[in-house]
């Protein structure tokens, strides 16, 4: 295996949902793992949850279902980006839920049902303000009253995207949410139910207090982040990114680093390559930004980030070949003082949010999974 390896922390993962289920009461929790679980190996999470008694999973498209359905997961797999007129019969055949955002959608899924003789079970996606995906708040009613009507068809289920969770006490969050209230009231009073509500991602679920429908779709407050950032969550980030010293050089002051001399040293001092880069997804907008551990202490990365590898300016500190680099996850000095580093330091640095970071991380780094911090 690669010195350069991205660990799965199970127990980690395990404390997260505790946590998610305490927050969303009685609510049923929809575990989001599209994008490879936001980079942190959608197998190896969708199991671990499905043991821990998750039922629903969220995905973004039809291939990620199916490599859920050939590993294993039987629950409820949601599809929340609307699928293509092709892929019909696959969500047929691989029993998926998608999200419904046009009649046009939702008729010809009701025909290829119907010619099976099943029906689909599906959600109404309602655009209340977020103007990505669904069907508009003001059409919806109409849309579904149509739609009710498809034989092979059964939408079980409403949701909407928030467009500002993520932002903390944004009014935007009250008016998505009253244009869904009102929506649901008006189906309701027509004797029309759902099973399925929900609306909450990971930033409504911690930052707001209101309805949160009978359903939540967490994403990074599964793998240890609440968006807004909140300590008081008590989550635990489920992935460290972890590497190693390859080589160890002397420079004097005028030598120059990496490509394009966007480091040029004044001192003289100890520069550590590190085999990991761009091409691992560790970003090249991290030059001259970032910081990494090595035997828990912090150490700027200088240089550009080059596809493979980093360089690491450590002074006159005493390092050595095979000395382990946290990029993120924690580490302990000489005198046990641990330190750390997790993907919102990375991301402040990059100019980006913690999902980029953890999703970024590519196939090539292999992912290891560890209980009780042993690997299995």
């Amino acid at each position: 295996m690669r010195c350069t390896v991205a660990t799965i922390d199970a127990d980690a993962l395990r404390w997260n949902l505790s946590i998610i289920k305490k927050k969303a009461g009685p609510a049923t929790v929809c575990a989001m793992v599209k994008a490879n679980a936001y980079g942190h190996d959608i197998v190896t999470v969708a199991r671990i949850l499905q043991a821990e008694g998750v039922t629903w999973f969220g995905v973004a498209f039809a291939d990620e279902a199916i490599v859920l359905r050939n590993n294993g997961i039987t629950g409820s797999i949601i599809l929340l980006t609307p699928h293509e007129p092709h892929e019909v019969e696959t969500v047929l055949d691989y029993r998926l839920v998608p999200v419904i955002c046009s009649v046009q959608q939702a008729r010809l899924l009701a025909e290829k049902a119907s010619e099976r003789g099943v029906t689909a079970s599906a959600h109404l996606y309602v655009d209340t303000g977020m103007h990505r995906d669904g069907i508009g708040v003001h059409e919806a009613f109409h849309a579904l009253t149509e739609i009710d009507g498809f034989k092979g068809l059964r939408v079980d289920g409403v949701c909407m995207h928030f467009a500002t969770a993520d932002v903390l006490h944004h009014p935007f969050i009250q008016e998505q949410e009253s244009k869904f209230i009102e929506l649901l009231k008006k189906v309701a009073d027509h004797g029309r139910t759902f099973t399925y509500v929900h609306a909450s991602n990971t930033g409504a679920l911690w930052q707001h207090a209101g309805n949160m429908g009978t359903m939540v779709r967490t994403g990074m407050s599964m793998y240890g982040y609440a968006q807004p950032s909140d300590p008081a969550a008590h989550l635990k980030p489920v992935m460290s990114l972890r590497s190693r010293v390859i080589g160890i050089r002397r420079i004097w002051p005028g030598d120059s680093v990496s490509y394009g001399q966007r480091f040029i040293s004044t001192t003289e001092t100890t520069i550590c390559t590190v085999p990991i880069g761009y091409g691992d997804g560790y970003m090249r907008c991290l030059t001259g930004k970032a910081w990494c551990l090595i035997r828990g202490e912090k150490y700027p990365v200088v240089g550009t980030v080059c596809m493979d590898e980093i360089m690491v300016d450590v002074g006159n500190a005493k390092v050595t070949v095979g000395d382990e680099v946290v990029l993120i996850g924690t580490q302990a000095n000489a005198s046990g003082k641990v330190q750390s580093i997790d993907a919102t330091d990375v991301a402040e640095w990059a100019g980006t949010i913690p999902y980029e970071i953890t999703t970024a991380v590519s196939a090539r780094v292999p992912r290891l999974l560890v209980y009780d911090g042993k690997g299995l």
